[in-house]
């Protein structure tokens, strides 16, 4: 049955309807080689179908990093699919959304957020902030970069340390100081441990 259905999608994909062709790169059904097929098309839209389809693998993925249309890039830069490789390879795009896109992928690892850091964009590096998986070392990149936003995210990112933390209620904007204040607020033990390193630097 599924190869009967994989048959059909790749004819579907042949057709000169547009139609046609979108629906079989969007079924749910659609193998890795459909998909693969899809991308080859001259249509962009039956290639962001896709690179956005649920089934789309690795090898889909990095397909549609190559690909001409920045949207397709972006669908593939943020795909719940997107491995490693693929966000490393993101992450070396030309076009900033593509990278940001990889930067705020929940998918994304501390190797890729560290090169996200580094980015030259504010935006790649605010992504980088406030992605769930940023570490310690991220973060204390992002409360030290010049933009306001990138330092509030920091503050704000549910893994900010005492370290970060500290830094962040210190800072010269309200902002970044409401935000760190706010991720205090719940968490006696992380007040406790702002205080005691605030208490070990005066004394140091």
């Amino acid at each position: 049955m599924a190869t009967k259905i994989t048959n059909k999608l790749l004819k579907d994909l042949d057709s000169d309807n547009l139609d046609v062709r979108l629906t079989a790169a969007s079924n749910p059904n659609a193998t890795p080689e459909v998909l693969l097929k899809a991308m080859e098309d001259s249509n962009r839209n039956v290639r962001y179908a896709a690179a956005s389809n649920p089934n789309a693998t690795p090898e889909v993925l990095m397909k549609a990093l190559e690909d001409e249309e920045v949207w397709v890039r972006r669908d593939a830069a943020y795909h719940p699919n997107a491995t490693p490789e693929v966000l490393t390879k993101a992450m070396e795009n030309k076009d900033e959304y593509v990278r940001r896109d990889a930067a705020a992928n929940p998918n994304a690892t501390p190797e890729v957020l560290l090169k996200a850091m580094e980015d030259k964009d504010s935006d790649v590096r605010e992504g980088a902030a406030e992605n769930p998986n940023a570490t310690s070392e991220v973060l204390l990149k992002a409360i030290g970069d010049r933009f306001v936003k990138i330092r509030e995210a920091a503050a704000g990112n549910p893994n900010a340390t005492p370290e970060v933390l500290l830094k962040a209620i210190g800072d010269k904007n309200s902002d970044v100081r409401s935000a760190a204040q706010e991720s205090l607020q719940n968490d006696p033990i992380l007040q406790l441990q702002v205080a005691a390193l605030k208490a070990q630097k005066v004394a140091s």
